[in-house]
């Protein structure tokens, strides 16, 4: 599966998600490479921390809008899971990541502007659809905060969205932080914290969402 994380919004997490779910999917014994779009390179920075520490992380590549070269697609056909962590700003490395992917995630904040802010992320999407018929979008809730009123009536925020939202959302926990900074996925950083039970969650209702997308191309 080849999940790519946009957004036209920066700060939004993309990066942190992108390097947690790799880590959890290989965690699961999957054979994992991360594609690193953005030219800030926090995925591939987060992996040679890692590195550095003796741990053992993703595989991962640089590339930009050359990744849907035939080379590149060869290459990313050897691995079980290829996510794709894209720049904030919407151009041709967007539009590569969303010609080669399964599934492109917006991460999204809890309110009303997030959506406006996202409205030519979702376009692209639906422009990409056109041309590759396999690709499906979710939004997903990041670093939500579930106990102010705002995070409590967040969902019907956005049910108007021509996206579905995914059940699965993460909420504001340091760890998150304190992984990528360690260069690690949040369930392998810290497995017994919170942050590690909503994403591996998430990861779950990922991978459902994505077989459920095969279901129906095969049917």
């Amino acid at each position: 599966m080849r999940i790519a994380l946009v957004s036209q919004k920066g700060g939004v997490g993309k990066s942190t998600l992108a390097v947690s779910i790799a880590w959890e999917l290989a965690a699961r014994k999957a054979s994992v490479l991360i594609v690193d779009g953005d030219p800030q390179g926090t995925s591939r920075i987060a992996c040679e921390v890692a590195a550095e520490s003796s741990q053992n992380p993703p595989k991962v590549v640089s590339l930009g809008k050359t990744m849907c070269l035939p080379e590149n697609l060869r290459q990313f056909d050897r691995f079980d899971h290829v996510i794709i962590d894209t720049p904030a700003k919407l151009g041709d490395v967007q539009r590569a990541a969303l010609m080669v992917a399964d599934i492109a995630l917006v991460p999204i904040g809890q309110s009303g502007a997030e959506v406006w802010g996202n409205t030519d992320t979702i376009a692209l999407i639906s422009q990409a659809q056109t041309i590759n018929a396999n690709l499906r979008g979710a939004l997903v809730f990041v670093r939500k905060l579930p106990s102010t009123a705002l995070g409590k009536r967040a969902r019907s925020i956005f049910e108007a969205s021509e996206l579905p939202l995914l059940d699965s959302e993460t909420t504001f926990r340091i760890a998150w932080q304190e992984a990528i900074t360690a260069g690690m996925g949040v369930a392998q950083y810290a497995p017994k914290d919170k942050a590690a039970t909503e994403l591996t969650r998430l990861v779950d209702e990922v991978i459902a969402f994505g077989s459920d997308l095969k279901e129906v191309a095969n049917g």
